[in-house]
């Protein structure tokens, strides 16, 4: 029989610490938070790039973040991180009201893909 020797063993913990260093992501859904924050996020800068415009220029809004980035309003686009280029937000603001709407696209599949309600108030 051959020995076991100290090498053997850690050796063994390292793989099964490694193992256990990549599934962890899986099992706690680390990842699905992480870019329901990052959405959140955009939301809330495209958010405040839209109250900026309507307070500015006191008109309505109904466009895309595009419009808001050429106008000098936003820096860049934001797309929602779930799924990747393309995943545009919904946006609007009405000047009169004050009502400012920023949607995820993916609202109804991802729960957590909302602005807070302390935001919008």
């Amino acid at each position: 029989m051959k020995k076991f020797n100290i090498y053997k063993l850690i050796s063994i913990i390292a793989f099964l610490l490694l193992i256990f260093i990549l599934a962890v992501p899986q099992f706690f859904n680390i990842d699905k938070k992480k870019n329901a924050e990052e959405c959140i996020k955009n939301m809330k800068i495209i958010y405040k790039g839209i109250e900026r415009y309507m307070n500015e220029r006191e008109i309505n809004f109904k466009g895309t973040a595009r419009d808001l980035m050429r106008t000098g309003y936003l820096k860049k686009t934001y797309e929602c991180p779930e799924n990747g280029v393309g995943d545009k937000y919904y946006m609007s603001g009405n000047y009169e009201t004050g009502e400012i709407i920023v949607k995820c696209q993916h609202e109804a599949k991802f729960t957590d893909h909302k602005l807070p309600e302390s935001l919008i108030e």
